[in-house]
């Protein structure tokens, strides 16, 4: 069963059928100008969006990108610098032991089933939000918006309030890295990123564009997605995952991040013992283990 409400799916259906998907995300209620990152919601001014640069600033000693597979549960997070971590979906109920530096939601169904989770996050945290996701916070609860700093996750294939566009477009070739087998990376997150599946993949953008000394992957598990909770589920009432299903894809553009890190000189680790991305060659980092995994 979905985890959108049903006005939501036939929204989705009516945008399909119509020729408008690259609207489905913001309607109705939302309206975004990428020109100003002036956001209204229901006619009224909701806030106004910043530049990735201003939430994730610029040559950071460390940035650790924190998922929700079952490996974080062994991980002890307070290890990580204050206001280091990206935390992604999930990850954000950690957010009272790991103050971080920003929350990264992308797919509006987490936010239909956790709303209450964003609810609690202290003001002081920005979030980065795709215009879905957005959207659904809006719709579930303004109030969470208000004074709170927030950039956007605009997808470079389905851009907001623009048609949809091929990557191979040549547009496009000063904004991303490619690699193999059509693979890209967005070098501009505030134009766009490649939207892969994963949450984890966007923030790897972000965090590449802010060109830390290091990259630190953390419970982005990738081997066990499709049958194991995250860490923050109960067995029996876990949400869904995609992710088995793209994973070829998925460990293609972490092969390419992997590579732009390499060329930039950051160093990019994972802190997952059961990581599928130790299988592509990024190297294994135990600094988070905790003593039964030492």
């Amino acid at each position: 069963m979905s985890d959108r409400p049903v006005v939501r799916q036939l929204i989705r259906l009516a945008a399909r059928l119509t020729g408008r998907v690259h609207r489905q995300d913001i309607w109705p209620g939302l309206a975004i100008n990428r020109a100003s990152g002036l956001v209204t919601w229901r006619g009224n001014p909701l806030l106004t969006l910043l530049p990735f640069a201003a939430i994730v600033p610029p040559d950071m000693p460390l940035i650790a990108i924190v998922g929700s597979g079952p490996s974080v549960a062994d991980q002890d997070l307070t290890r990580l610098p204050p206001r280091s971590a990206i935390l992604l979906n999930g990850a954000a109920s950690l957010a009272g032991s790991v103050p971080p530096l920003a929350v990264m939601v992308e797919d509006e169904r987490f936010v239909f089933r956790h709303m209450a989770m964003l609810a609690r996050l202290s003001p002081d945290i920005p979030l980065l939000l795709s215009p879905a996701a957005l959207r659904a916070v809006a719709e579930r609860d303004s109030a969470v918006l208000k004074d709170r700093r927030v950039a956007l996750i605009d997808n470079l294939a389905k851009p907001v309030n623009q048609a949809r566009r091929k990557l191979a477009d040549p547009a496009l070739d000063a904004v991303l890295t490619r690699g193999a087998n059509g693979t890209a990376l967005s070098r501009d997150p505030d134009a766009g990123v490649v939207i892969f599946g994963t949450v984890a993949l966007s923030a790897v953008q972000v965090a590449l564009a802010a060109t830390p000394n290091r990259i630190l992957l953390v419970g982005i598990d990738l081997t066990n997605a499709a049958n194991t909770p995250r860490f923050y589920e109960v067995k029996g009432a876990a949400a869904a995952s995609g992710i088995v299903a793209g994973l070829d894809r998925i460990l293609g553009g972490f092969a390419l991040a992997r590579d732009v890190a390499r060329a930039n000189d950051i160093m990019m680790t994972c802190a997952s013992p059961v990581s599928a991305l130790l299988d592509i060659e990024i190297a294994y980092d135990p600094q988070l283990s905790t003593p039964s995994q030492d």
